[in-house]
């Protein structure tokens, strides 16, 4: 088996566990970045945005909470660690000569 062929085995799943990760980065700093603004709206004062009417634009799964983006993002990172863990356990096994 030569190496090309070797490596072709854990290409794919490289990408998928990098896409998972990738995902579920983008999406725990963009709830992140929601939780602070709407913090920040409650301590702005009495200013614009201060109350709760302001803060029904953040609608969704509410603190602590994962959104869907973060599951499907977990999932799919789980998949690829899986995958990954398979093409290169088959890529390790010795040959017979």
């Amino acid at each position: 088996m030569d190496k090309m062929a070797t490596g072709s085995y854990s290409k794919y799943p490289y990408l998928v566990t990098a896409l998972g990760v990738g995902l579920m980065a983008v999406s725990e700093l963009y709830s992140f970045l929601r939780e602070m603004m709407f913090r920040a709206m409650f301590q702005s004062g009495a200013g614009y945005g201060s109350g709760f009417s302001g803060g029904r634009h953040f609608g969704g799964g509410g603190f602590g909470l994962p959104s869907i983006l973060t599951t499907i993002a977990l999932i799919i990172a789980i998949i690829g660690v899986l995958w990954l863990g398979l093409a290169l356990r088959k890529t390790s096994k010795p040959t017979k000569a």
